[in-house]
């Protein structure tokens, strides 16, 4: 199954004449939201990820990513050492945070009236750590930058212009120089949901904008 998957991606990658001709087309703007499940430690986990870029004849988009860890595993949690007012520790559990800024590039190599299929794909640096407050100040303590790599195939079906479903099928590749992170956050990600195409609703609210008529 892992054989056939990556035949049929590496079929459907764009060849130097598609990428040039898409690359010829007027760019448009758009912006997608998003919200990917993952498995860290056992624990199903929410990446909110958000998008912004251009997009050329509708097949090939470039953009600039931010993505967060929106539920961290309570398995990750530390005990934070505070020193009280008369000078005696104690402890406060605080869970990982996650985040990372993400290039992002994506080619739709297979579209109908209603079904689209592509390959979306993010390259990103980012950091894990915890967070100690100290006297009404926050600070990241036992931090840890990450670079990550996350491929991945999309299918989306239109019911509607404006609106449709999805999902995403993909991996992340996560390395930085703690280990049980590495072991950790490498991990396939699946996505399901609702799609918005907001550059169609922004035709059909304002139809004579200069954007509209790209």
């Amino acid at each position: 199954m892992t054989f056939f998957f990556a035949l049929k991606t590496a079929e459907a990658q764009p060849t130097l004449d598609t990428l040039r001709y898409c690359l010829k087309q007027r760019p448009s703007p758009f912006a997608k939201l998003d919200s990917r499940n993952s498995f860290i430690e056992n624990n199903i986990v929410n990446i909110f990820g958000a998008i912004a870029g251009v997009n050329f004849g509708k097949r090939l988009s470039f953009g600039i990513g931010y993505n967060q860890l929106y539920n961290p595993p309570k398995n990750f949690n530390q005990n934070i050492e505070y020193i009280n007012a008369l000078g005696k520790p104690y402890f406060i559990s605080s869970g990982i945070h996650f985040f990372y800024i993400s290039g992002a590039i994506e080619y739709s190599f297979y579209q109908t009236k209603h079904w689209e299929i592509s390959l979306p794909l993010q390259i990103g640096v980012g950091q894990t750590y915890y967070r100690q407050i100290i006297n009404d100040a926050k600070t990241k303590v036992d931090s840890h930058h990450a670079f990550i790599y996350e491929p991945a195939i999309s299918v989306d079906y239109k019911i509607v212009k404006w609106f449709g479903v999805g999902a995403d099928f993909g991996y992340r590749f996560f390395v930085t120089d703690n280990y049980k992170l590495n072991r950790e956050f490498n991990s396939p990600i699946l996505t399901f949901g609702l799609i918005i195409n907001y550059s169609e609703i922004y035709k059909s609210a304002f139809p004579n904008s200069k954007w509209s008529k790209k």
